[in-house]
């Protein structure tokens, strides 16, 4: 495998099977796609104004090894599609939870974990302001918890069961992407390539430096964040949609 591709080929793995299960007749998640694309496009703009303060402040970076080569506003052409691939999965997922899920898993615990959340993300605000990565990701976290408890937070429950199982797929992609060699796992193929090296590398002055895995702790915040912005916006436009 040519290694310019790598990061590409995650993009694309990510995204392929939930692009090919929309046009199931039960979810048919491409009905919503008018609900969906104007949330993920709000998203990415915002993340990727994030991503281009991060990269020129060399919070993270990315290895020219594993690109293809092709930039916009300094980021690789890679990490805008991470931006589509990953939260349109998610939001797919979530989706067909919601249509073969009748009754919300932990409805009860909605209120709880928003509250939870908005806690954790004051006390790492506090006590970490000078780790950027950390701190940043805390407050953007913080204000969409504080946001929740007056917005209509109906769906959250859905979202937390999703977001749990989400975490399995979120963490062999984000691994890949952080340096997870597959050699070290006896049960996958001996031809498959190893990724020895970060594609996505971070400073660790500017994080917790816990790892899981290969992974920053901090990135299951941040993966917090981009998918519950995408299915907030979602429901919203949908929800609109709905209305007229």
């Amino acid at each position: 495998m040519n290694p310019a591709y790598a990061y590409l080929l995650i993009n694309v793995a990510t995204i392929a099977v939930p692009l090919a299960l929309s046009f199931d007749k039960k979810v048919a998640f491409r009905t919503k796609w008018k609900a969906f694309w104007p949330a993920n496009i709000i998203t990415l703009g915002f993340f990727v104004v994030w991503d281009v303060f991060f990269t020129k402040a060399g919070i993270w970076g990315f290895n020219d090894t594993y690109l293809v080569g092709f930039r916009m506003l300094g980021l690789p052409f890679e990490e805008w599609l991470f931006f589509i691939a990953v939260p349109y999965a998610c939001v797919f997922l979530y989706e067909t939870f919601r249509c073969y899920i009748p009754n919300q898993p932990f409805q009860r615990w909605a209120l709880p974990v928003i509250i939870a959340t908005a806690v954790l993300s004051a006390l790492l605000v506090a006590v970490y302001p000078e780790r950027l990565y950390t701190s940043l990701t805390a407050f953007f976290t913080l204000i969409g918890a504080l946001s929740l408890l007056k917005l209509n937070r109906s769906w959250v429950g859905w979202f937390a069961f999703s977001y749990l199982i989400i975490l399995i797929p979120f963490t062999i992609a984000n691994g890949l992407l952080t340096g997870l060699e597959f050699w070290t796992y006896p049960f996958l193929n001996e031809e498959v390539d190893a990724i020895r090296d970060q594609i996505v590398w971070y400073n660790n002055n500017h994080n917790l430096k816990i790892r899981l895995f290969s992974i920053p702790i901090d990135d299951m915040l941040y993966g917090y964040l981009l998918i519950g912005m995408n299915v907030a916006l979602y429901e919203f436009f949908l929800r609109r949609h709905q209305m007229r």
